[in-house]
């Protein structure tokens, strides 16, 4: 697993400043209104937002289960980029314990708005790609209702 894998990389415009989508993405209270795929739901977030500071998201499913990713932040250039670690604990085989890479960036549009890029590295497994790929833009959909 490198970075050589190919990377899920997806784009988004959402309404609102840098600023607020930053804030969407560190902050527990934001975090726990949308960071869950589909109809799971986020139980409990936890951000230490410096670098080396840790990440904690613990989500559940309709049908009882709890998922846990943690990580920990690698850089940090408020309302524009964040990198971090991200660790899918478990209980789907989508590369448990093994540490992936988040990069999200947002960059403002003229007008209102701003656009968000995500890019998601290190997924050795294409099914892996798969499941990201079709899972970050349910989280998007609801990320563009907080910020609506």
């Amino acid at each position: 697993m490198t970075n050589a894998d190919p990377p899920v990389v997806l784009t988004r415009v959402l309404p609102s400043s840098c600023e607020e989508a930053f804030r969407a993405w560190t902050e527990p209270d934001l975090i726990r209104r949308w960071l869950a795929p589909g109809p799971n739901v986020v139980e409990r977030s936890e951000t230490d937002l410096r670098v080396g500071g840790a990440f904690m998201l613990e989500t559940r499913a309709p049908n009882g289960a709890r998922h846990l990713i943690t990580g920990r932040y690698r850089e940090i250039v408020p309302g524009r980029r964040l990198v971090q670690s991200w660790v899918y604990e478990g209980p789907l085989d989508l590369l448990p314990g093994v540490e992936t890479e988040l990069c999200v960036e947002l960059k403002p549009l003229d007008g209102a708005g701003c656009e968000l890029t995500l890019t998601h590295r290190r997924l050795a497994r294409p099914d892996v790609r798969e499941a990201y790929r079709g899972d970050w833009p349910t989280c998007f959909d609801k990320l563009q209702n907080v910020l609506s």
